[in-house]
């Protein structure tokens, strides 16, 4: 949405740069929703709208890596082993708290570039946030294989998109446009100065990185307000 419902047309942007595989990322978008919502109640005459953007974490990944998630990390991120299996299981229990179910142990894990082909290819028909509940959903608590293109596109039909728009969207023969637009994306959050994801940007010009907690964003957002709309 652009404006709110009384019509005043103040409205905060929250641009937010995720990747499918970033668990901070699933429970940071469950935590700014959950804020935005409060802020609605709290402050009828304004609107929170939420744009996210694609950031690839692993973007030289092998399509599908065969190893635990614990592995992918000592790996790629020179995590130790057993550090990450007692930071995963932490996490885990952070996001059953919040609603979420992280099966680590079962993930397929692979590279993420066909899922944001498709979600750029969403949010250009506006429906990029409810296709990315869906993703997020389908990686973390079905295991499903976001590489394959007949799983990404059973994920969009079932949000309500053209299953075959979606295979067209991500097919290694047609995705040069999405190429472009998951690259524009990338490089614009670099220019910001993000290392990594969750990392926000709000009302273009206030910098957040991590995954905050509802009652943080919700102090934040009031922050805002003070500053730019008083």
């Amino acid at each position: 949405m652009s404006d709110d419902a009384s019509g005043t047309g103040r409205t905060i942007l929250i641009e937010i740069w995720f990747d499918v595989r970033c668990p901070w990322c699933y429970i940071g978008k469950q935590r700014v929703e959950a804020a935005a919502l409060r802020f609605a109640t709290e402050h009828p005459g304004m609107a929170v709208e939420i744009d996210h953007h694609s950031f690839e974490l692993a973007p030289a990944i092998e399509e599908r890596f065969d190893g635990t998630e614990a592995e992918y990390l000592q790996k790629y991120e020179g995590a130790p082993l057993e550090h990450s299996k007692r930071m995963l299981s932490e996490l885990q229990r952070l996001g059953a708290s919040e609603g979420l179910e992280l099966r680590f142990d079962e993930l397929r894990l692979v590279n993420t570039h066909r899922a944001h082909q498709l979600f750029q290819w969403g949010r250009s028909l506006g429906a990029g946030e409810r296709l990315l509940d869906r993703l997020f959903t389908a990686y973390f608590s079905e295991c499903r294989d976001m590489a394959d293109p007949e799983v990404l596109a059973d994920l969009a039909a079932e949000v309500g998109l053209d299953r075959e728009q979606a295979l067209a969207a991500v097919h290694p023969e047609a995705g040069g446009h999405w190429d472009e637009t998951v690259y524009r994306d990338h490089i614009r959050a670099a220019r910001l100065g993000a290392q990594g994801v969750p990392f926000a940007l709000v009302n273009a010009k206030y910098r957040v990185s991590g995954a905050y907690s509802a009652e943080s964003w919700a102090g934040a957002l009031a922050e805002v307000v003070r500053r730019d709309f008083t």
